[in-house]
């Protein structure tokens, strides 16, 4: 299953593209499911009858938790692709399985584009110009007409460590027609590496260039009993 978040114009076209490469083999048995709380939106018009798209209309927090809560989303083969311009899910989802208060994240990356988003979330890009939405980030940067020398997800995982957070980058990554996604069972592995602990936590949904970043402070793990 990939989990297309929005049913407005973007996600549209992710889930437009998405059909395009299960059609043709390169997602071949893939369902798509688009998420939007309007069950009139744009997505369920355009894909009414197409029998490998469905809509959830629901809140895309409350699809989170209960589609990422289910077992069955560990085989392996199920992805969640974000919205662009959208609060960052994926920190908010953590933020209560890991039963953390959201904080403030670090300032200062040094980086072209930093800004912040809405309370506890700050929005980040190695590249000092536009890049088209539908960019795969190869490892030849189009812009520049030479190679790609970063990645940001490792670049928050290193300054993450380096300032006493524990990370949890989740990466955003070509998946096909122009379309990024999450490995949702990474975003679940993640979550039970970081459980049972109340040390603080950096959390980001990234790209090879661009990336959503927040900061978690778990609540104390309670003493065993004597």
């Amino acid at each position: 299953m990939i989990a297309v978040i929005g049913g407005g114009c973007y996600g549209c076209y992710h889930a437009r593209q998405l059909l395009k490469a299960v059609r043709g083999g390169r997602l071949a048995g893939q369902r798509l499911l688009v998420v939007d709380r309007d069950p009139g939106c744009a997505a369920a018009r355009e894909f009414a009858g197409v029998p490998e798209v469905s809509l959830a209309a629901e809140e895309w927090g409350a699809f989170l938790r209960a589609w990422l809560g289910s077992a069955e989303r560990c085989s392996g083969t199920d992805h969640l692709v974000p919205a662009p311009f959208a609060p960052h899910l994926l920190g908010e989802w953590l933020a209560g399985e890991l039963s953390a208060r959201v904080e403030e994240p670090p300032r200062g990356w040094g980086l072209p584009f930093e800004r912040p988003g809405g309370p506890g979330q700050l929005f980040l890009s190695a590249a000092a110009w536009t890049c088209p939405a539908t960019c795969v980030e190869p490892a030849h940067c189009p812009v520049l007409h030479a190679p790609r020398d970063w990645d940001l997800a490792d670049l928050i995982e290193e300054r993450a460590a380096s300032l006493g957070y524990r990370p949890a980058v989740f990466r955003c990554l070509h998946l096909a027609g122009g379309v990024g996604s999450v490995r949702v069972a990474e975003v679940l592995a993640a979550r039970d590496r970081l459980r049972g602990s109340d040390a603080p936590v950096l959390v980001a949904t990234s790209s090879h260039c661009h990336a959503a970043v927040g900061a978690l402070r778990p609540e104390p793990v309670p003493a065993a009993p004597r």
